[in-house]
Formats: C-alpha cells, structure tokens, sequence
C-alpha cells in the first residue's frame, strides 16, 4: 500500500520517522517546503498470506488425515 503524506515543515523529520518506525518504507520526498507543506510517499507491504485460505487449507488436511 502506498501513501502520501503532505505535513507542515517544521514536522516533517518527525512525521516521516513516524511512518518508517510503524513499518512504512520511504521512496519519495519533497523535504524544501511548499507553501509550508512538505509531502513524502511511504510504501507498506501488504503480506501475501491468505489467513482464510489458510484455514481452510488446514481443515481439508484434517479431513484427509481423518479419513473423512
């Protein structure tokens, strides 16, 4: 998942290692403010793990150690 992320100025380095501490890597940034705004693209990976497919998955194995 990607995000921008549009902050005031003087809060920016704090804002963006907000985002890195929660998992967010950074990949793009305007630090030189804009009309006092400075914005940065922070990427989350989403997991590719399916946890209901994964349930499932485990209940036909049962079955078929079962016997069922």
């Amino acid at each position: 998942m990607r995000i921008r992320v549009t902050t005031r100025a003087d809060l920016f380095e704090q804002r963006k290692q907000q985002h890195i501490e929660r998992g967010y890597r950074i990949e793009d940034e305007q630090p030189t403010p804009v009309n006092g705004l400075c914005w940065f693209s922070a990427v989350q990976e989403l997991p590719d793990s399916d946890p209901i497919g994964e349930l499932v998955a485990q209940a036909l194995e049962r079955q078929q150690l079962l016997g069922e």
